[in-house]
């Protein structure tokens, strides 16, 4: 069972992963990208496939990056 320290210790070492830090960016970024029209028209479509096969290589990197669980951080 989790409790309330070890959640703690969990969510600062969160904030030394560089993959949560991606998620998060990936996040704002998506979130700015459906609330503002100008920035739709700044990405043409067909760039959509690549931006999320550099996505994926970004993801996998990180992967093999990481060599410890969040708690150990």
């Amino acid at each position: 069972m989790w409790n309330r320290r070890r959640m703690r210790r969990v969510m600062r070492s969160a904030m030394r992963s560089k993959t949560i830090w991606l998620g998060l960016l990936l996040v704002i970024l998506g979130a700015m990208y459906d609330n503002f029209s100008y920035l739709q028209s700044i990405i043409h479509p067909q760039w959509y496939g690549i931006i999320l096969v550099a996505i994926g290589v970004a993801v996998a990197v990180l992967r093999f990056v990481t060599t410890l669980p969040l708690e150990e951080k």
